[in-house]
C-alpha cells in the first residue's frame, strides 16, 4: 500500500471513528497522524471537529486554526469555527466567519442559513429573512432551512406564510416554481 492510500485507509478509520461517537480513540489515532503529517490540514480539521463534539472548544478552536493556516480556503473549516463562536454566544464572531464561507463557496447552504440564524438573534429580521431565503434558494428541499425559516416567520408574525414552508416540511405540499402544490 502506498502512503496515500494508507494516509486515506488512516482517514476513513477516523470518520468512522467520529460516526461511531467512538470520539477519544478518533483523538488518539489523529494525534498520531498529526505527528506524522505536520503540513496536512485535513486531520487538524478533524481534531477541531473531536474536540467540539468532546466539548473542548478551546482545543476545537486551535486545531481549526491550524487546519485554516495550513489552507486558508477551506469553507468547512471556517464554517466550524463560526459554529464553535456561535454555540459561544459570540454573534459578531461567528458572523464573521460564515461570511467568510459564503464568500469561499457561494453555494454553502448551511453558511447562509446560519448567517440567518445570527442575525435572527441579533433582532434583525431584514437581514435574516434574506439569508433564509438565500439558503432556500439555493436548496429549496432543504429540511433544516425549511423548519428554521418557517418557525422564523411565526416568530414575525407571517402565519399564513410559515404555514407553507410548515406544509413543505413536513411533506404535505411541494413548490413548483415557488407555486405550493399539494402532495
Amino acid at each position: 500500500m502506498n502512503k496515500d492510500n494508507s494516509k486515506l485507509k488512516k482517514y476513513d478509520d477516523v470518520i468512522n471513528l467520529i460516526k461511531s461517537k467512538n470520539y477519544k480513540d478518533a483523538e488518539i489515532n489523529l494525534l498520531n497522524v498529526v505527528k506524522d503529517e505536520k503540513n496536512d490540514f485535513y486531520p487538524h480539521q478533524l481534531l477541531g471537529i473531536v474536540y467540539s463534539k468532546l466539548g473542548d472548544l478551546n482545543k476545537a478552536i486551535s486545531h481549526f486554526e491550524i487546519s485554516f493556516k495550513i489552507n486558508p480556503k477551506n469553507p468547512a473549516v471556517i464554517f466550524n469555527l463560526g459554529m464553535i463562536y456561535l454555540e459561544q454566544g459570540n454573534l459578531d464572531k461567528s458572523k464573521e466567519f460564515f461570511f467568510k464561507t459564503v464568500e469561499l463557496d457561494k453555494n454553502f447552504t448551511e453558511g447562509y442559513l446560519n448567517l440567518a440564524k445570527v442575525f435572527e438573534k441579533q433582532k434583525n429580521f431584514i437581514e435574516s429573512d434574506k439569508f433564509y431565503q438565500k439558503s432556500l434558494s439555493i436548496n429549496n428541499e432543504y429540511l433544516p432551512a425549511i423548519r428554521s425559516y418557517s418557525n422564523f416567520l411565526i416568530n414575525i408574525g407571517e402565519i399564513s406564510k410559515a404555514l407553507s414552508y410548515q406544509y413543505k416540511y413536513f411533506g404535505i405540499i411541494k413548490f413548483n416554481n415557488d407555486k405550493p402544490e399539494i402532495t
